[in-house]
C-alpha cells in the first residue's frame, strides 16, 4: 500500500506528456555534473557517428576511449574503459516517462548504481521503482544459512544490473563470491542459484 501511494503521489507531479523523449535526446541533454567525462561535444559526436553506421568512439577529456554500443529509442548504452552507463526510457501509466540510469564499474567484479530520474534530470526515490534483492535471494533453498552459506562474507555486497533491451528486462546478478579466495569460492559455489533474478517493468515499478 506504500508503494501503491508514492507512484500515485509521484505520477500526479510528474510533468504531462510531452514531445517525444528519446534515448538519444536524453544523453545529449544529460547535465555536466553527470558525465564528467564527456562534453556535449563528445556526447553529440557519439551519436552522430552511431546514426551514421560508423564505429562509434570519441575520446574524453581524460584521454580515455568512450564508446556508444546500443542506442534505439528507449535504450542508450555506452562504455568507457572498466565502466559502463545505460540510460532506459520507462513508460508510465500516465504517458509520461521515467528516466533509469544504471552505472556499472568493473574493477574487475562487476558492481552497478541505480538511479531513477524525471525527463528534467530531476533525483527520484529509487524505492519507489524497485525492490532490489538482496543476498538471500541468491542462495539455493534448504541451505543453512548458519552453516556453509557462512563462507559468502556479509561486509559486502556486489551486484551487478543490466538492461535487456530486447527483452525489456532487468537483470540482478549477485558477484559477491567473486570476492572470495579460489578456495572459499568452491565451497560457496553449491550454495548459490546460477540465474540472475529478472524484473519487468510494469509502468509504475520493476517487479519480479
Amino acid at each position: 500500500m506504500k508503494n501503491i501511494t508514492s507512484i500515485l503521489l509521484l505520477l500526479s507531479c510528474l510533468p504531462l506528456p510531452a514531445p517525444a523523449q528519446t534515448a538519444e535526446k536524453l544523453f545529449a541533454s544529460l547535465p555536466e555534473s553527470m558525465s564528467l567525462t564527456w562534453t556535449e561535444t563528445n556526447r553529440l559526436e557519439l551519436i552522430e557517428l552511431y546514426k551514421a553506421g560508423l564505429t562509434a568512439s570519441v575520446e574524453n577529456q581524460l584521454g580515455d576511449s568512450c564508446f556508444l554500443a546500443c542506442m534505439t529509442g528507449d535504450y542508450l548504452q555506452i562504455r568507457e574503459g572498466k565502466s559502463s552507463l545505460e540510460i532506459i526510457v520507462l513508460p508510465m501509466v500516465n504517458d509520461s516517462k521515467v528516466i533509469c540510469l544504471i552505472h556499472t564499474v568493473c574493477a574487475p567484479i562487476c558492481d552497478s548504481h541505480l538511479a531513477f530520474y524525471t525527463v528534467n534530470w530531476k533525483k527520484l526515490d529509487n524505492s519507489v521503482f524497485i525492490t532490489p534483492a538482496g543476498k538471500a535471494r541468491f542462495i539455493k533453498d534448504g541451505i543453512d544459512t548458519d552453516g556453509q552459506n557462512a563462507l559468502i562474507p556479509l561486509d559486502i555486497s556486489l551486484m551487478q544490473f543490466r538492461y535487456d533491451p530486447d527483452s525489456r528486462e532487468l537483470l540482478q546478478y549477485y558477484h559477491t563470491p567473486q570476492y572470495l579466495s579460489f578456495d572459499d569460492r568452491e565451497k560457496a559455489a553449491p550454495c548459490l542459484k546460477d540465474e540472475p533474478v529478472v524484473f519487468k517493468w510494469n509502468l509504475t515499478r520493476f517487479e519480479e
